[in-house]
């Protein structure tokens, strides 16, 4: 009887430890029903409650560039600046290009040509979709080239010539046959022609976008801003992503510096200098597919049509002492084909720099036969084209300088005044010189079979070193000289990862860009 009060407490004691455990359990159930609530939903209404609208993991990139699009058609404007901000990143390409600009996948995750050339089969991505939830399929392909052929967008007349056919056997299948084998095909299908649009989509392409990229426009100020808003469901690192409009380099760097801007992509390396010393920031520099190159007027009546007084000149050059001082060289060229660019070799040897020998090939002419040469140029190469003058001029040839607006430049190439111009041309120029209709109007019938013969190679290296070969050609008759393949330049904040300054001037994929 002793004993009872104590194992009264006792009881007592148990049944509150019990009652305690029924409420912790009660309790983690709940935090662990109410932690499904929280994933389930937002997974069932395709809606996620920490961002907006997106699986991206969050935050803004704010953009800054001095050459904000006009208009948002990339269908009918071939314009790095829409390209850099659209392609990759609003709209995707049937194939795509890397930061070395190889051709990989794209919406096609794999493809094959066959034997003689004529056949290209791709193979679509299974679960892509349009921004407005419509599924790609091979259908839209097959709809996009036929538009791009039938409208007449810009470059579609010379880069989808070789079409016969484009089918869709089945929804994940697309099938182009061609007239005769073209080589350059898949590079053209990585890009801007390559794009696919929804075949369903009623919009102003002007003002919107329905692409199948990780973002979609949400607000566009012509030549001012362009806002991205990660599309639901994609990957991205960063939510929104603004481009923001500056009038100069100069401009660009001083809101950069005032913390406006998380990534900054100047014209002119040079103008990312001032920024050198900032420990906020991170300087990166890649190279470009654009070159400068002087151009030779190859006309019967110019003195430049004949082979000899074009590789005096090419001799007469010391291009080292041209580039040493200038910020936006990546390389010295000695032919049409850059660094970035397939069937590159350094051709720089092929008609070294030898003034004594370039005065001495010269001097067959007579000081009134060769005249005064015209060279034609931009404001922006002035001082270049003053050096080119300079150097020529120690050499006995008599050069005059003319630095005019664009239209100005383009009026003298119109109306072939001009003996020399300097300017910078893309990827697509090394083509020129197998074109008598170029704007050197280069002329020879070699390079001109050998062109023919490289693009319609079978293979990817019978392609290149028949591109090797052509280039040869029309180096080695100094067709014209090419000066060298431009620099890109940027600058990050030291919170960003997951860029690359390679080719920046015409692609900037955003997916991968966070803050850390």
């Amino acid at each position: 009887m002793s004993n009872m009060p104590q194992n009264h407490e006792q009881s007592s004691h148990a049944r509150t430890s019990n009652q305690l455990i029924r409420w912790l359990i009660f309790l983690g159930i709940s935090a662990v029903l109410a932690l499904i609530v929280f994933v389930a939903v937002p997974t069932l209404t395709h809606r996620n409650l920490l961002g907006d609208g997106t699986d991206a993991t969050g935050g803004s990139l704010t953009v800054g560039v001095i050459d904000a699009p006009q208009t948002l058609d990339i269908r009918t404007t071939d314009s790095d600046s829409l390209n850099r901000v659209l392609i990759g990143n609003v709209y995707r390409t049937l194939l795509d290009r890397d930061k070395d600009n190889k051709i990989t996948a794209g919406l096609a995750s794999a493809w094959t040509t066959s034997d003689d050339g004529l056949t290209l089969t791709f193979t679509l991505r299974n679960g892509i979709r349009f921004a407005n939830g419509h599924t790609v399929d091979a259908s839209n392909v097959v709809w996009s080239l036929q538009q791009a052929v039938a409208n007449k967008w810009p470059g579609a007349d010379t880069k989808l010539a070789a079409l016969a056919s484009v089918t869709n056997p089945n929804a994940t299948t697309v099938v182009i046959s061609l007239k005769h084998p073209d080589a350059t095909l898949p590079r053209t299908l990585a890009g801007r022609l390559g794009i696919v649009y929804d075949s369903a989509a009623d919009i102003d392409y002007a003002k919107q976008t329905m692409g199948s990229g990780p973002y979609t426009v949400k607000n566009f100020e012509p030549g001012k801003r362009v806002v991205l808003n990660a599309t639901e469901g994609s990957n991205t690192k960063t939510s929104t992503v603004t481009f923001k409009n500056y009038a100069s380099d100069q401009a660009l760097m001083k809101a950069t510096q005032a913390g406006g801007i998380d990534l900054a992509l100047p014209a002119d390396p040079a103008s990312t200098a001032s920024l050198s010393n900032d420990q906020n920031f991170r300087i990166a520099t890649g190279i470009s597919e654009t070159k400068v190159v002087l151009l030779y007027n190859n006309d019967a009546d110019s003195i430049l049509s004949d082979v000899q007084a074009r590789t005096a000149l090419r001799m007469m050059l010391d291009k080292t002492a041209l580039t040493k001082d200038r910020s936006d060289v990546a390389q010295v060229l000695g032919g049409p084909i850059g660094p970035l660019e397939p069937g590159y070799e350094d051709l720089t040897g092929l008609i070294a720099h030898n003034a004594d020998r370039g005065r001495q090939l010269l001097s067959y002419f007579t000081s009134s036969y060769v005249g005064t040469l015209k060279l034609v140029t931009d404001e922006t190469y002035e001082p270049l084209a003053n050096q080119i003058a300079q150097q020529l001029q120690e050499q006995g040839v008599s050069v005059e300088v003319s630095a005019l607006s664009t239209n100005g430049v383009q009026d003298s190439i119109s109306k072939r005044n001009f003996h020399l111009l300097l300017t910078t041309v893309g990827p697509e120029s090394a083509a020129s010189f197998a074109d008598p209709n170029g704007a050197s109007h280069y002329t020879n019938a070699d390079a001109q079979a050998q062109y023919t013969q490289a693009v319609q190679a079978t293979t990817q290296q019978a392609y290149e070193d028949g591109l090797k070969t052509y280039a040869r050609t029309v180096s080695g008759t100094a067709a014209s000289d090419w000066l060298y393949a431009r620099k890109t330049a940027l600058v990050a904040s030291t919170q960003l990862a997951g860029y690359s300054a390679q080719m920046i001037d015409e692609r900037l994929p955003l997916a991968n860009i966070a803050k850390q």
